[in-house]
């Protein structure tokens, strides 16, 4: 008797897995609308937010520039480690733009650092083309959570 409870208990076990496996399987874009709402979405805005403190400090001081470009740097090391979107179509451009934001900071941070102007201009120059790069990622992933 004692051979029937577990065979019985380790049956119910696998088909209760198994049934789990299938019900919780979501679709790209519920997986892509989980990604955003669980804080996708927050990590756009300061990147979005931080990268036109960027662009703004273009015009001012090289100490605003070190300042916003500081400010960007922690909210690529914060999309970073939150993860890319699940799409496919997204992931590529949000890379592209995590590295050109990240580089970019970099150089204007050390530009700055080094009391090197062109360096500085140079990394604010390439935040400002990875701001498009963003907006490209954003709107693949809003067209993919589209497509339900």
């Amino acid at each position: 008797m004692r051979f029937g409870v577990r065979f019985f208990t380790a049956a119910t076990a696998t088909v209760a897995t198994g049934v789990l496996l299938v019900g919780c399987s979501s679709t790209p874009a519920e997986e892509l609308e989980d990604w955003w709402s669980s804080g996708g979405d927050e990590r756009v805005k300061s990147l979005s937010d931080s990268s036109s403190h960027v662009n703004t400090a273009s015009m001012q001081v090289m100490d605003d520039k070190r300042t916003a470009c500081q400010e960007l740097l922690t909210a690529v090391a914060k999309a970073k480690k939150f993860g890319a979107p699940p799409s496919e179509k997204a992931k590529g451009f949000w890379a592209e733009a995590l590295t050109d934001f990240e580089h970019g900071g970099n150089e204007c941070v050390t530009g700055v650092d080094d009391k090197d102007e062109p360096r500085t201009n140079e990394g604010v120059r390439e935040v400002q083309r990875a701001i498009g790069i963003l907006a490209s990622a954003v709107s693949m992933i809003r067209s993919d959570m589209q497509a339900k």
